[in-house]
């Protein structure tokens, strides 16, 4: 036992003594920076159990309190978590739930490290970034900090075109509660975001699909419905759509531009994923600026939970979204709008989004891979995949059987505008790295391989 616990701490103490030997900064934060380079190259596992505190001091030649505050640094980026009476652990990432399910279910972001940038930010704030409201629509400095991340999926725009918003939800509302008012008609894909379904049932707006195939929404059925319905708006997501992953061609963004400033149909314009994708096509805002809505976040990029979003308006929309987006919430959290410009700033959003893009890519080529014989769509730079289930199962039974398996998936009802269709969505960051993913998939693999349990016959 004190042979094993000795080559243990070997193990440990070799990547620590190259981070306080390498490293610039103060001892604890180098400590802690070497402690998740190592988590994060698969040298430390979920799991492990670290030296204590005093001991490694000891080794190390450290103060108590340099370990203490690693160790707290540490805590608070993600990378271990500490049992009272056991000691200290290398922790598993917040995305599955104690019984060892695994939630693909939520589109979040993948882990790419930005648990390290997050807290750095954080431990830069002082108490009084907590004790105000984000000034009306956001400070000049965060809107400026905005129009920067914006650029990041080819949309270019001045400070004074973008309101600071609290996440992509609240940028959304926003727009629809000023674009359109109850009983009024919104076009929108045949699968679309679920948040969207809820505000139209929620607030007595009506929908209707436009029809697609493959690359998306059809150009000439959007002109055919903006002519007969006259709707008030159109709710896309032309990049990365949400749940089908496609992304719409040019020739068609350039089509559905034109008629909407035809017909004077208001475009909402869910950006969220443009910053993911390489060589993204021109944006509707890009193309009709004075029609369209364009709606930005940190959510799927950086982090869901600093809720800070963008809302790009048209001119003559602008006064009203203001007074709109802080009757509905005043905007994000001062603290978290602060943090949200720093990471823009200095570049560590760009670095975090542009990782993300790789990972996804990963786990998109990982997941064709195992389901190979059942994926059609060839988009690989969407967060989630839209996967088409064999004629023996239907979208709710294939959800249910999944999780039998620990394993939770999205139903196309979630997402259907009229009759569902026989898919699942997989949220394909969720999981916390791409060993879990890879046996998710591969439970999914199998379930497909198979005909759904037959329910026993009364006799």
């Amino acid at each position: 036992m004190e042979e094993n616990r000795y080559n243990h701490y070997i193990v440990t103490m070799t990547f620590w003594t190259k981070a306080l030997d390498a490293k610039t900064g103060p001892a604890y934060q180098r400590l802690a920076d070497g402690l998740h380079d190592a988590i994060s190259s698969g040298a430390l596992t979920i799991g492990t159990q670290l030296p204590p505190q005093r001991e490694l001091a000891y080794e190390l030649g450290v103060s108590t309190g340099t370990i203490t505050r690693a160790y707290d640094l540490a805590t608070r980026r993600g990378d271990i978590t500490a049992i009272t009476g056991k000691g200290s652990f290398v922790a598993s990432p917040a995305s599955g739930s104690p019984d060892g399910t695994v939630n693909l279910r939520i589109n979040l972001p993948a882990d790419v490290g930005q648990g390290v940038d997050l807290a750095a930010a954080l431990a830069r704030r002082t108490a009084a970034d907590f004790l105000s409201y984000i000034p009306f629509g956001g400070a000049e400095r965060d809107r400026a900090a905005g129009a920067s991340y914006v650029s990041l999926g080819g949309v270019t725009v001045t400070p004074d075109d973008l309101i600071v918003t609290a996440g992509g939800q609240h940028a959304l509302t926003t727009a629809l509660m000023v674009a359109t008012k109850p009983g009024d008609l919104i076009l929108c894909e045949p699968v679309t975001f679920a948040g969207f379904l809820d505000f139209a049932r929620l607030t007595d707006r009506h929908v209707l699909a436009i029809p697609s195939d493959k690359d998306g929404i059809r150009a000439q059925a959007f002109e055919d419905l903006c002519a007969k319905h006259k709707p008030a708006a159109a709710f896309l997501t032309p990049t990365a759509q949400n749940p089908t992953g496609t992304t719409l061609p040019p020739q068609r963004r350039k089509a559905i531009a034109k008629s909407a400033l035809k017909h004077n149909v208001a475009i909402i314009e869910d950006g969220l994923y443009d910053p993911l994708v390489p060589s993204v096509p021109p944006s509707l805002h890009t193309l009709a600026p004075e029609q369209t809505f364009y709606v930005a976040s940190l959510s799927k990029t950086v982090a869901p939970g600093l809720r800070v979003g963008y809302l790009i308006c048209p001119d003559t929309y602008r006064d009203a979204a203001n007074d709109m987006q802080h009757l509905l919430g005043m905007g994000p959290p001062k603290a978290m709008a602060e943090i949200a410009t720093a990471l823009i700033e200095d570049g560590s959003a760009e670095k975090m989004t542009r990782a993300q893009g790789a990972e996804i890519i990963k786990r998109q080529k990982l997941a064709r891979k195992i389901l190979s014989p059942w994926v059609t769509q060839e988009d690989a730079y969407a967060p989630h995949l839209w996967l088409p289930l064999p004629a023996a199962w239907t979208s709710d039974a294939f959800a249910t059987a999944t999780e039998t398996e620990g394993v939770l998936v999205s139903p196309a009802r979630h997402f259907a505008v009229e009759g569902p269709s026989n898919h699942v969505r997989l949220a394909l960051g969720a999981a916390p790295d791409r060993a879990t993913l890879k046996e998710s998939l591969k439970k999914l693999a199998m379930l497909l391989e198979k005909s759904p349990a037959r329910a026993s016959r009364s006799v």
